[in-house]
């Protein structure tokens, strides 16, 4: 399995959700003559999401990850999107990329970057710098994880005496909105920018298939546990996520709700005065 394919089962369909967010009020809204950046792609799925409500959308999708331009590389040749470009690129240098070239930008959790303090305003202001006069850029970011919670607990109880490893772990003001916003002024938008939350859940159709998906992150959690041990982590994970206080069953089976903040700014070419 890739790297790009263990992403989609992990997230339990949840960056698809704020994807389907972003693209449901974006304004100025997509046209046959727009030119989307896909910024951090990951495996496509603004892409995919913008290719199922707009067939004709000309897109540029980029992303640090080679295994992940790859995976973005197989939808557009099983879909025959010819009109979908892929470059592996840094969100924070998209130093291939021409000043004012896209009508539309989203970069779906993009930022921040693990260990780049000021990786935010380079992102926002790298997009800001590709983005035409009259153009927009949507951007999201965690408010919380709740699901991690369960790996923090889970791991405790099978060994007590150890920090639990959290790969994934995000300083607390980095799930403020008002990070995002900053990044986006500081980065060249100015007041023209609108912060809003949104809604979002991993799901399965069954709680056994949601541990299974997440335990594929089991290394960034479990990194040296024994056999025995993620066996016990696997049925001890399964409790401690329906224990979640966002847990809920529906009709068609299980999801864990968490929140996300979209931060959208326009180019108006007054950001200056």
């Amino acid at each position: 399995m890739s790297r790009a394919s263990t992403y989609t089962r992990m997230t339990g369909g949840c960056t698809t959700h704020i994807a389907t967010a972003m693209l449901s009020t974006v304004n100025p809204t997509i046209t046959p003559a727009s030119y989307i950046l896909d910024n951090a792609c990951g495996p496509g799925t603004v892409t995919t999401e913008i290719k199922s409500r707009h067939p004709a959308a000309r897109i540029m999708a980029t992303d640090l990850s080679p295994a992940m331009i790859a995976e973005v590389q197989e939808s557009v040749q099983r879909n025959g999107w010819s009109d979908v470009e892929t470059a592996v690129l840094d969100v924070r240098a998209l130093t291939t990329l021409a000043d004012d070239t896209f009508t539309h930008i989203f970069a779906n959790l993009a930022l921040p970057v693990p260990g780049d303090a000021e990786s935010g305003v380079k992102i926002a202001r790298e997009m800001f710098r590709v983005l035409e006069i009259g153009g927009v850029a949507m951007a999201s970011t965690w408010a919380d994880r709740v699901w991690l919670t369960a790996f923090t607990r889970t791991s405790l109880r099978i060994r007590p005496d150890q920090v639990p490893q959290n790969a994934m772990a995000m300083a607390p003001e980095y799930l403020a909105g008002s990070w995002l916003l900053q990044q986006f002024e500081k980065g060249g938008f100015g007041n023209n920018v609108e912060l809003r939350p949104v809604v979002t859940y991993s799901s399965a159709s069954s709680l056994e298939e949601l541990v299974g998906n997440m335990m594929l992150a089991q290394g960034m959690f479990f990194a040296g546990f024994g056999e025995e041990e993620l066996e016990r982590a696997t049925l001890l994970l399964e409790e401690e996520l329906s224990a979640l206080r966002t847990f809920e069953k529906f009709d068609g089976g299980v999801r864990i709700g968490m929140k996300a903040w979209v931060a959208t700014g326009w180019k108006k070419g007054d950001e200056g005065r």
